[in-house]
């Protein structure tokens, strides 16, 4: 699902996380003793951590990512996560409105400019109706990046 907001390519896509039941055949992928990614592998979307790099997303929900070293060209980066609150499932816009606010809120912090101010683009990894009450997730995976691609390294304190 594409939604627009606000100005100067400050893009919101929201990419919904499906049950974890139907990702135990994905890996977390290769990581260092830090955590970091050192080969490209895919993965679940319950298994993307902040700090991860990330290949071109499917349009639409799905139940695998390409993770990569963010050394390597990539497309996105993970650089916050919130939990969402509540027990019974809020609908799609509630959550999506959620998880625009949470990671707006991170992004200035992490890209040091404001995000209109930002030619990058923000897109969410965020629960399902389906994740919501059959696994009990309520995180938002925040995402800084372009849809084109091309980015090598951390977007952090990028300021662009």
């Amino acid at each position: 699902m594409r939604t627009r907001t606000g100005g100067h390519g400050w893009r919101v896509i929201a990419v919904g996380l499906v049950a974890g039941f139907a990702l135990l055949g994905c890996t977390p992928g290769p990581r260092d003793g830090a955590g970091q990614v050192t080969a490209p592998a895919t993965t679940d979307t319950f298994s993307v951590r902040v700090g991860d790099c990330l290949d071109k997303l499917p349009s639409e929900s799905t139940d695998a990512l390409a993770l990569l070293p963010c050394a390597q060209p990539h497309f996105w980066e993970a650089f916050a996560s919130t939990t969402l609150e509540g027990e019974d499932y809020p609908g799609t816009a509630a959550v999506r409105d959620r998880a625009e606010q949470a990671c707006n809120a991170a992004f200035e912090g992490f890209v040091g400019l404001p995000g209109k101010k930002s030619r990058l683009d923000i897109t969410m990894l965020t629960p399902t109706r389906e994740t919501w009450t059959g696994a009990g997730d309520r995180e938002v995976v925040c995402l800084v990046g372009s849809p084109s691609g091309g980015i090598t390294g951390t977007l952090k304190d990028a300021a662009r």
